[in-house]
């Protein structure tokens, strides 16, 4: 009779939670100048060989846990341009007010002093934002709410950059629900002249 016998520790189902908390800790506390492997493993209270075997370094590491957690817009059809662009800066909106949604931030901001070591990141952030919100724009055009040629770049820049501008600028506290119609709307009539 053989007995199946697993050698080393049973692997930690909570481990990648912990570790991706520990993540958005440190970088928050730190930015990326403190951000260590082995800051993070303390915060999470993990083995650093866990980390170093998972991860090839401290920037797939920020950029996995981002991934996870930043606040990347969830798919919408409303089933109007306007309402999904709407939805799209509420989701903005709610999340970068959040501790994901300002680490994001602030990795956005250090991306530009250190693009060698953060490629990866507004790569991997940007692209699933924009295919997102770029369908947003393409659905709208293909049922005639938009006009063909709408200046898709700069109508979702008008939108994200109200609402990020906002998040930053604006007083803290409670967010008035009719802000993203707002943008919206000023959004559509600029691209609409």
């Amino acid at each position: 009779m053989s007995v199946n016998v697993t050698r080393g520790r049973p692997r930690d189902p909570d481990l990648e939670r912990r570790v991706h908390d520990a993540v958005l800790e440190v970088y928050w506390e730190t930015g990326w100048a403190g951000f260590t492997l082995d800051a993070v493993a303390r915060r999470a209270r993990v083995g650093r060989a866990a980390l170093y075997s998972r991860w090839s370094g401290k920037a797939a590491l920020l950029v996995e846990a981002l991934e996870v957690r930043s606040p990347l817009p969830v798919p919408v059809d409303t089933g109007s341009a306007r309402g999904d662009l709407v939805e799209l800066a509420r989701q903005l909106l709610d999340g970068y007010t959040g501790a994901a949604g300002l680490v994001t931030l602030r990795a956005a901001m250090e991306a530009r002093v250190h693009p060698d070591l953060l490629a990866g990141l507004t790569e991997t952030l940007n692209s699933s934002r924009l295919l997102a919100a770029r369908e947003i724009v393409r659905r709208g055009v293909g049922r005639g709410e938009l006009p063909e040629g709408t200046p898709t770049t700069l109508l979702l820049e008008l939108v994200t950059g109200a609402v990020l501008s906002h998040v930053l600028f604006a007083p803290s506290g409670p967010r008035d629900p009719a802000y993203a119609d707002v943008v919206v709307d000023a959004a559509l009539r600029a691209v609409a002249q």
